[in-house]
């Protein structure tokens, strides 16, 4: 885990071009928008045919439709407070250089997560029905949380230290805190 640790940390504080930072965003959106939910929704399929239910299709449609804007607004949210406020991008090869805590990371620590969540959740539905979309969406969740609490949270409390050990405590995970509790107490 050290060397996992050491290659992550090879990529900070460096100052990155415009192309290099849109450049490192293409692998990350093969694997997480493409190969990940083609994965995830074959295997959700294949468990969800052993489960007889079914809701409207109407009523999938209207779900699907609302995941998917909220997990564009999410996801595209995010990345921008990461470009402009960190000067990085969430891939790993090219980080952010400073702790972002504005925008929906007020709210979450992980709201590109939870992007990611509702387009997994989108596509599960709308290519076969909600149950494929709650099982994409909980196994993908859960594949993020393993990334997030083996690497990302170490990785995070190595680069910036104190203050993201006190957001790590002020914030949540991923429900969102709207109404004080929670939420990060140093923008």
């Amino acid at each position: 885990m050290d060397r996992v640790m050491q290659l992550f940390l090879y990529f900070t504080g460096k100052p990155y071009s415009f192309a290099y930072k849109v450049f490192s965003l293409i692998p990350g959106t093969i694997v997480f928008l493409g190969i990940t939910p083609f994965v995830l929704f074959h295997v959700s399929r294949y468990l969800s045919s052993f489960i007889p239910f079914s809701f409207p299709a109407s009523y999938e449609h209207m779900v699907a439709t609302v995941a998917l804007f909220l997990a564009i607004f999410l996801m595209n949210c995010s990345m921008l407070i990461l470009w402009v406020d960190g000067k990085g991008t969430p891939a790993p090869i090219t980080p952010t250089q400073k702790l972002v805590t504005t925008g929906p990371y007020r709210y979450c620590r992980n709201p590109i997560e939870i992007g990611t969540g509702g387009y997994f959740l989108f596509i599960g539905i709308w290519f076969d029905g909600l149950l494929t979309g709650l099982l994409c969406q909980l196994f993908g969740m859960i594949l993020g949380y393993g990334y997030i609490k083996l690497i990302e949270e170490r990785e995070l409390s190595l680069r910036f230290g104190e203050p993201y050990k006190e957001y790590l405590a002020s914030t949540p995970l991923f429900v969102p805190s709207l109404f004080g509790k929670g939420r990060a107490k140093h923008d």
